[in-house]
């Protein structure tokens, strides 16, 4: 695997993308990114999203092959084959797509985690403040489910924080628009089973993984 660091170069083109990320978020980024990869039939990697420095987008890339070279975006790219052992502790930032399977009318829906709970508390009296913690702990549930962390390898120390909620709306050509929400997470976990973290690691964590959810930091602490 490999671990890129990613920004735009200074240069005339650049004002046309940085508009295009700007109006079309999520799907223009992993348009952008997919030209780093030219040589590839399938999406082959995973990315993370952040506020570089001046404000300029900054991009977090894993890939089973190494980006490509291209005159618009600055890479810098490192082997990543990281060594892991039972019970070493982790610190991590997740940002996921936390969703949940929901049968009405019979049929099988898929419903964002933070929106399905304050549809369950719809005409509770609670504050602003309160509701927000009961999302936000609704979240935190969904990533500590207990099945989900042992498919993946590894245990939670305590419940991670919720740093962000963002509702997202992305046009995929001309008549699709796609929607979903992610969450960033931070805390601290603990690896279980390192192979089994690992070969999760490479695929991602969760669902919108082509849209810039899924990536997790790790390092030591």
């Amino acid at each position: 695997m490999y671990l890129s660091k990613i920004t735009l170069q200074p240069n005339a083109q650049t004002a046309v993308e940085l508009a295009k990320l700007h109006s079309n978020g999520a799907y223009a980024s992993h348009q952008l990114l997919w030209r780093l990869f030219t040589e590839e039939q399938e999406r082959n990697f995973i990315f993370r999203q952040e506020i570089g420095q001046g404000g300029m987008p900054l991009f977090y890339v894993l890939s089973q092959t190494q980006p490509l070279s291209n005159p618009l975006l600055q890479v810098s790219s490192k082997v990543f084959a990281p060594k892991l052992s039972a019970g070493q502790r982790l610190a991590f930032k997740l940002r996921a797509n936390p969703t949940i399977c929901v049968t009405e009318n019979g049929k099988q829906k898929r419903h964002d985690v933070l929106m399905h709970t304050k549809r369950q508390y719809k005409g509770e009296r609670f504050a602003p403040k309160e509701l927000e913690f009961l999302t936000f702990e609704a979240a935190q549930q969904w990533l500590m489910n207990e099945k989900r962390l042992s498919a993946w390898g590894i245990q939670l120390d305590a419940a991670p924080e919720v740093q962000a909620y963002t509702q997202h709306r992305t046009q995929k050509g001309k008549k699709r628009t796609i929607q979903f929400s992610s969450v960033d997470f931070e805390g601290l976990l603990t690896v279980e089973n390192p192979e089994k973290f690992l070969q999760q690691y490479a695929q991602g964590f969760g669902r919108a993984k082509s849209l810039g959810c899924g990536l997790m930091l790790i390092r030591p602490v």
